[in-house]
């Protein structure tokens, strides 16, 4: 519900109106007489807007917009956004990166710039929300429910990112923002710096009577990646009863064998989050009969990182095990030595990884007007973006003995773990392999065409107001190709390293400070000393996480737009219906591998399917202050791309298996249901309340299946296939509730300060599983039953300050670092922002003063096995903090 007044909206003057229409110091946005009121700016006066916005939308929507140019509330659209009801973010690296709605994952979710899909770096379709410089978007409308005229692809909702609009301004502006970021965690971490930086520009000017508008922007950024972790592995099963209690895990058959970790790890992560951004926009409109409009975004992100610390890993079998504890079967603690090759493995490892993202996307937007009531619009967008990753891992192993080690791990907290052998010497751990493994090395891109065209007719007449109808053509082509690059030295070669390549040893400090100290080596020198050139290219194995998915589509729409009263109620809304059909075309490779060698085989699929999307939006007014909706639709989300990658791998050394893509995926299906409160009891003050329900026919999951593969020699066989298939569907459900209000009935000074709060509920039925994962059913990945925010802020005479907490509950994790479903345990994330903007009487007038400071709680991101005892990552990001000024004239 919350919106920040766009320059279209906000106030002009003391007679400027606001988006309901209402003139201020006259009337209310309600009708009802209002003596004089002081005009508000900033932030109370973005909440007022959004009240303005909530009340007059068709449909089920939340907004954010710039209370002026480059002037979003915070330094991450993500985070801006995950204040909105029903909204939440991931924290990658301490940053918000993807959106959820409503208790689904970002692959429900799909993104818009300007109305038009774009192109993503990511494997599937998910947009990761940083390539997007918050100082160059102008808005977003997130749309909880559709309608017939909406890009279809959305189940938990749409994200339609805006750049701006240069005949939205009444005059020249320019916009200066320079802010210096300090991460407190970074002078803890290698390889960084904890200073850096934003900074940005742009001009917005009309020219030949207010009929061309021009704008462009740029803006860039420099911010350290600080992060510490600690990680226990995957589970699996030991076959002995570890800790002698005569009982084991779940999931043996009442067999009193215990699941023990396949490992664990600590590592440090520093290095650069870099982005450059730029934005242009032309808008011409000569007449009220005809308007262009076109845009162009590029987005340059990179991010390069240096890892340090130290890997444990095959736990399970070949080891002596002794100080055992458990929990429920669950090995939780131990020490363990090594006794034969296949036992525990120890190394040291000093790892570099980055990906360099770049985005164009632009498009053109022509609106004509030929006569009273009639408007035809056409639109083509294009965008394409590559990706270059690559993960690389340098390791240490001992040299010549079995070193002991043993962990100790728990909740809300930095788990012990020891090892009994001074891992910074580098005559006892010397150089052993280097590793860009299967896939670690990728290129991805991405191209996206878009063609549109729409016909609106208004009839003002009774019920139906106009009538619209309208046609959408995408064609759509992404590759990914995996490589990988592996050196190895026997035992016998390893040498003590030359120590110029050797920076010292790393010691964790702060609250990782107990851990084990290692040697931090210059990665890419050693390397090439040692191995040759790093040059990943495509092995064999590579190529059947290689592939490329063409896809088209076309649909056709038409929509009603409904006006009138019912029962001396008013009511308006909209019914339409979209009919869309999408084909696929699914290319990589199909390798078999027995002891007699490996046979690889191109391999081309085809897929299209239809789907039928009505709609029904409708709000009713019993009285001026009251309004209640309800909607009716059905919607799909289509798979994620990397899952109709149409390679797969067959082995077969005594036990058959068999694990790939799967481009004969439905897309996920839903029917939904909303309704709405909304109670507007002063221009400030609102209260809403909203109940939804979705039934999906179909849930796309990794899953084990039994399958009839033919082997090289055209023999059936029965294997066990790994891939993502349509699984079985079900209910998601619950509610929100959101209130603003603005204290003005507090005398002045106090008459400043207000709240914004929202709460939601979600449940579902759906649970997903995978492949040996010993949790069994788990819920639906991404959701969170209770997500939350609360913010105080003060408004008044040019200062600003606001205290704002979120909240989310646990939930099942997408971004896992095993084969195995995590769960990320409940996040409490505390900001706090205050500003200072000289009066326009001033001789500073247009500067703005801004502190920020993040994460002030210093909360940890942490994964659990399904009990919250049993660890997976611990992870601290630390507190940033921004300070900066900003100038506009």
């Amino acid at each position: 519900m919350i919106a920040l007044a766009s320059p279209a909206l906000a106030q002009d003057g003391a007679t400027g109106q606001d988006a309901s229409g209402a003139t201020s110091g006259s009337s209310s946005t309600d009708g009802e007489p209002q003596a004089e009121e002081i005009i508000v700016s900033g932030y109370r006066q973005s909440l007022r807007t959004a009240i303005a916005a909530k009340r007059n939308a068709n449909r089920v929507v939340e907004e954010l917009a710039a209370e002026d140019l480059g002037k979003l509330p915070e330094a991450s659209i993500a985070e801006a956004l995950a204040r909105l009801p029903g909204l939440t973010t991931n924290r990658d690296r301490g940053n918000g990166t993807q959106i959820s709605i409503r208790g689904m994952g970002p692959n429900l979710v799909n993104t818009l710039l300007n109305g038009r899909e774009i192109a993503s770096a990511e494997g599937s379709r998910n947009i990761r929300y940083e390539q997007f410089p918050a100082e160059l978007i102008s808005g977003a409308s997130v749309y909880k429910t559709p309608t017939g005229s909406q890009v279809e692809g959305a189940i938990a909702g749409q994200v339609d990112l805006k750049t701006v609009r240069p005949l939205d301004y009444d005059e020249t502006k320019v916009a200066l923002n320079a802010r210096a970021i300090y991460s407190d965690l970074a002078k803890d971490v290698q390889d960084t710096a904890p200073w850096g930086y934003i900074a940005s520009a742009s001009v917005v000017t009309q020219l030949l009577d207010n009929t061309l508008g021009l704008a462009v922007g740029y803006s860039g950024r420099r911010q350290s990646v600080a992060t510490v972790r600690t990680n226990i592995f995957r589970y699996t099963n030991s076959f002995a009863d570890l800790d002698g209690d005569g009982a084991g895990a779940p999931g043996h058959g009442g067999a009193a064998q215990d699941d023990i970790p396949y490992g664990y790890e600590a590592l440090e992560r520093g290095g650069d989050d870099i982005r450059h951004g730029a934005v242009a926009a032309v808008q011409w409109k000569p007449s009220d009969k005809f308007e262009l409009n076109g845009d162009f975004l590029y987005s340059h992100v990179s991010f390069e990182e240096t890892q340090r610390g130290f890997r444990v890993g095959s736990l399970a079998f070949g080891n002596n095990i002794t100080d055992v504890t458990t929990r429920n079967g669950y090995v939780t603690g131990a020490t363990i030595t090594g006794e034969q090759d296949f036992g525990q493995t120890i190394s040291g490892v000093n790892e570099n990884f980055f990906f360099k993202d770049d985005l164009y996307a632009g498009g053109m937007n022509a609106t004509w007007r030929p006569s009273d009531g009639w408007e035809i619009t056409g639109d083509v967008g294009y965008s394409t973006t590559t990706r270059n990753q690559q993960y690389l891992t340098l390791q240490t192993d001992p040299f010549g003995f079995r070193p002991t080690a043993s962990f100790q791990s728990g909740n809300d907290s930095v788990p012990v773990m020891t090892i009994n052998s001074d891992m910074t010497d580098p005559s006892l751990w010397r150089v052993a392999r280097f590793q860009i493994p299967n896939g670690a090395a990728a290129r991805i891109k991405d191209n996206l065409l878009t063609l549109t065209g729409d016909v609106r007719r208004e009839i003002g007449e009774g019920p139906l107001a106009a009538l619209q109808f309208g046609v959408r053509h995408t064609e759509r082509t992404k590759t990914y190709t995996a490589m990988s690059q592996f050196g190895d030295i026997a035992l016998a070669d390893r040498q003590v390293l030359d120590p110029s390549l050797i920076n010292g040893p790393y010691r964790f400090k702060g609250e990782f400070a107990n851990l084990p100290a290692v040697q931090s080596l210059d990665i890419v020198r050693t390397v090439e000393s040692l191995f040759g050139p790093i040059n990943p290219q495509q092995s064999v194995y590579d190529q059947t996480s290689s592939w490329r998915v063409k896809e088209k589509t076309s649909a056709l729409y038409g929509q009603v737009d409904l006006e009138g009263t019912i029962f001396g109620v008013p009511f308006n809304g909209n019914v339409g219906l979209r009919v869309v059909r999408t084909e696929t075309d699914s290319r990589s490779t199909s390798l078999f591998q027995d002891p007699n060698g490996v046979v690889v085989t191109p391999i081309v699929v085809k897929n299209e399917f239809y789907d039928w999307l009505p709609s029904l939006n409708l709000t009713l007014k019993p009285t001026s202050k009251l309004q209640v909706r309800f909607a009716a639709s059905q919607a799909i989300a289509r798979p994620p791309l990397d899952d109709l990658n149409a390679g797969s791998g067959l082995f077969d050394f005594g036990t058959p298996t068999a694990n790939g893509g799967n481009p004969l995926l439905e897309p996920f299906r839903a029917k939904q249901l909303d309704a709405t409160v909304e109670w507007y009891f002063d221009r400030d003050s609102a209260l809403t309340i909203s109940g939804f329900y979705k039934e999906l026919g179909t849930y796309i999951t990794r899953q084990v299946t039994e399958r009839q593969l033919t082997d090289v020699n055209g023999n059936p066989q029965t294997v066990a296939f790994t891939q993502p298939v349509n699984g079985s569907g079900g209910s998601i459900k619950g509610f929100e509730v959101g209130l603003q209000k603005a204290f003005t009935f507090l005398p002045a000074p106090f008459d400043g300060f207000g709240v914004y709060m929202n709460y939601s509920y979600t449940t579902s039925d759906i649970t997903v599983s995978e492949a040996d994962n010993a949790l069994g059913a788990t819920p639906l990945p991404g959701l969170s039953k209770h997500v939350g925010n609360a913010s105080l802020y003060y408004s008044k005479s040019g200062f600003e300050a606001r205290i704002a907490f979120r909240y989310r509950s646990a939930y099942v994790t997408e971004l896992g670092d095993t084969d195995r479903i995590l769960f990320n345990a409940p996040e409490s994330v505390l900001d706090f922002q205050t500003s200072y903007e000289f009066p326009t009487d001033s001789r500073l007038a247009g500067v703005k003063l801004l502190f920020q400071a993040n994460n002030l709680t210093d909360e940890p991101f942490e994964t659990y096995y399904g009990d919250r005892n049993l660890q997976g990552r611990f992870e601290k990001f630390g507190r940033r903090v921004l300070v900066g000024v900003g100038y506009n004239f």
